[in-house]
């Protein structure tokens, strides 16, 4: 009788931080394991039932936590299916002729049905065409496939710039060599230049993108670059050729000799916790405009999530004294439920708008704000001047991000929505120097290397108290 074993591989996945669940196939002499494609988190897998485990102990049923039992159930029955295909394709094979790859095999067509084209269909396809099989095959969380298509849309005009001089310049995957590689960074670099000096051109580029590319985008305005974007999409362009020559779909290696520098980031600039204070006790009552936003950021500052979840908290995210959210960087392939206890200053803010009429501060994606959050851009210039009004004005250094030249500028210049979360960090850093602790409740992957920033703040924090004592 033919058994099947589903298990966790002790692999984890560098971009998604998941485990991918993994099938066995025992039967007679045959014993054969294939990856499922198929990822999901320990705290989600039962190794007695080997299966996905959607939670059930919740008191409160959100937005998020439906959605995460939405994509947990989605695996299960993605997980079904592979386990029936497995069996009809047994019982209906040649049982004494079975092919040492039968089960990778059979796992290959179902996940990645274009891969089994012929090689006219495969030499047939363009390199566009590729780059999309990349990140369907891939499938990886939103954060990531949105950095990878804007290298995708990078690359297409830098095909449609270079068609302009040479109407035979096509991007081929068997083609490109490491001075094409280097040709197109180069343009990168350069690119806002050659915008301006070619805005016709450009239009059109910034329009009519390869008809590859099914994607709709909103046409980003050309800007110069700095080092670290550029370095993170050198990264991205090797990762699909590793890809490509992994998958045996080419063995071109353009990658080969160039070296790729590591991304530089300062020390991460936060509040004190007495600047918080002043900003939070600021008296802008003949200001309510900044007086709303400056309880919004204050508000971030004490529950350290990005502006992005911000946005879409509603009063369902509050569940028993505390926030509770999936974080929209993890929600995709990683969800992890962010539970952050609230303190007297964070309930205090929250009172103070419950009973106020936010309708005005509904969106599409928010019909029911928890707090009067305007746009981002405008959320950013409002702390910009809050801090200014505030008096917190202090000379900090900051690395330029297009030149990475340390500058100093007057705290309230460089103020952001992102520095809420920053300090939410920071400041619970100094407290306590428990990475995964913190990582709870901030929604970092456990173990990210941004806490490797913050102990260069507890060193500097330790100094000065010893020399206090000089």
């Amino acid at each position: 009788m033919a058994t099947i074993q589903l298990s966790l591989s002790a692999k984890t996945d560098k971009e998604t931080s998941q485990h991918e669940v993994l099938i066995r196939f025992f039967h007679g002499r045959i014993n054969q394991r294939a990856k499922t494609n198929v990822f999901v988190k320990p705290e989600y897998w039962n190794d007695k039932t080997q299966s996905i485990e959607i939670p059930k102990k919740w008191r409160t049923i959100t937005d998020e936590r439906k959605q995460l039992q939405k994509e947990l159930q989605g695996k299960i029955d993605r997980l079904a299916a592979i386990t029936s295909l497995v069996q009809s394709s047994f019982q209906t094979m040649n049982k004494s002729n079975v092919a040492k790859d039968w089960l990778k095999t059979l796992l290959d067509e179902f996940n990645f049905p274009t891969v089994t084209a012929t090689d006219d269909t495969d030499q047939q396809k363009s390199f566009f065409d590729w780059f999309e099989l990349f990140l369907t095959s891939k499938n990886y969380p939103h954060g990531s496939t949105k950095s990878f298509r804007v290298l995708e849309r990078a690359l297409g005009r830098y095909q449609g710039y270079k068609q302009s001089k040479d109407k035979d310049f096509t991007l081929n995957i068997n083609t490109i060599t490491k001075d094409t590689i280097n040709d197109f960074f180069n343009y990168f670099k350069k690119e806002h230049e050659f915008a301006q000096k070619n805005p016709k051109l450009f239009e059109q580029l910034l329009r009519d993108y390869p008809a590859e590319i099914s994607q709709k985008h909103k046409t980003p305005k050309i800007a110069e670059r700095g080092r670290n974007h550029t370095i993170n999409l050198q990264k991205k362009f090797k990762r699909f050729f590793l890809w490509l020559n992994k998958e045996g779909y080419c063995n071109n290696r353009p990658f080969d000799g160039i070296e790729i520098k590591r991304e530089e980031y300062g020390t991460p600039i936060i509040l004190t916790l007495d600047e918080r204070n002043q900003i939070a006790n600021f008296d802008l009552s003949d200001k309510p405009h900044l007086e709303r936003q400056r309880d919004v950021f204050i508000f971030q500052c004490l529950i350290g999530c990005r502006v992005s979840d911000l946005l879409k908290m509603t009063p369902n995210n509050v569940v028993d004294g505390q926030i509770e959210y999936i974080p929209r960087k993890t929600k995709d392939n990683n969800p992890v439920t962010a539970e952050i206890p609230l303190n007297e200053r964070a309930i205090a803010i929250l009172d103070k708008y419950r009973n106020i009429d936010l309708s005005a501060y509904k969106s599409k994606d928010n019909p029911n704000p928890l707090l009067p959050f305007i746009s981002r851009e405008k959320y950013n210039v409002a702390i910009k001047e809050i801090f200014k009004t505030c008096g917190i004005n202090r000379m900090v250094t900051v690395l330029d991000p297009v030149s990475g030249e340390q500058t100093q500028k007057p705290f309230y210049e460089v103020a952001s929505s992102h520095l809420a979360r920053r300090t939410f960090v920071g400041l619970l850093y100094n407290q306590i120097q428990d990475p995964n602790l913190i990582s709870s409740m901030s929604g970092h992957v456990e173990g990210s290397r941004e806490f490797a920033r913050y102990r260069k703040i507890e060193r500097e924090a330790k100094e000065k108290a010893v020399n206090l004592i000089n």
